[in-house]
């Protein structure tokens, strides 16, 4: 068992047992009654509440059904595309995770009508099944937040022609994208990244 002076303890390392302390936050109890660390971090002995938790040295990024993320569309095909999550409901993830974005359910229009690679889109998470995060941009205010040029690479203005809906100002290139309803806005792309207060 852990001492209760030990500071630091490792997944699976035996904390005590459920008649001196009840498990905490990054702890579970066995069935024999006990207490275990689930994660690397300092272990903390609780003595009025009777608990005992470790306080995770990192917090693992984790992704849940719902999340809305911010991703670069990083490869493309005629149904998929392969997007670089960067960051979880407003903050930047420490480790960058893959999802799949899929084609609106019974569209038979190309992806590319939508996003193109180097995108920058906010989306949200729809399922993970073995690991794979699926991600959709097809609900209200999701979508494209900062688009690139697929023939030169440059940042893509917001305009208003015909079909079209985004304009190249370096190669003069007209294209469309499924927009968020602030496409362009920096500050919104900004503090999505983390840079402003």
């Amino acid at each position: 068992m852990v001492e209760e002076k030990q500071q630091i303890a490792l997944p699976g390392e035996k904390l005590c047992v459920l008649e001196e302390f009840l498990s905490g936050k990054g702890t579970k109890t066995s069935v024999d009654g006990t207490v275990f660390a689930t994660v690397i971090g300092r272990v903390v002995f609780d003595r009025k509440r009777r608990e005992v938790h470790v306080e995770a040295v990192k917090e693992p990024d984790n992704i849940a059904v719902g999340d809305i993320v911010l991703g670069e569309v990083k490869e493309l095909q005629t149904r998929s595309a392969v997007v670089k999550i960067l960051g979880k409901n407003g903050k930047l993830l420490k480790h960058h995770r893959t999802a799949v974005l899929l084609t609106k359910q019974g569209s038979k229009e190309s992806l590319g009508r939508h996003v193109s690679v180097g995108d920058v889109i906010l989306a949200k998470v729809t399922s993970i099944i073995s690991g794979l995060i699926n991600i959709s941009i097809w609900e209200p205010g999701l979508g494209v937040l900062q688009a690139v040029c697929d023939n030169c690479g440059s940042i893509m203005t917001c305009v208003k022609k015909d079909k079209y809906n985004v304009y190249c100002p370096k190669c003069r290139k007209f294209d469309t994208r499924k927009m968020v309803n602030h496409y362009g806005n920096e500050k919104k792309l900004l503090s999505w990244l983390g840079l402003t207060s």
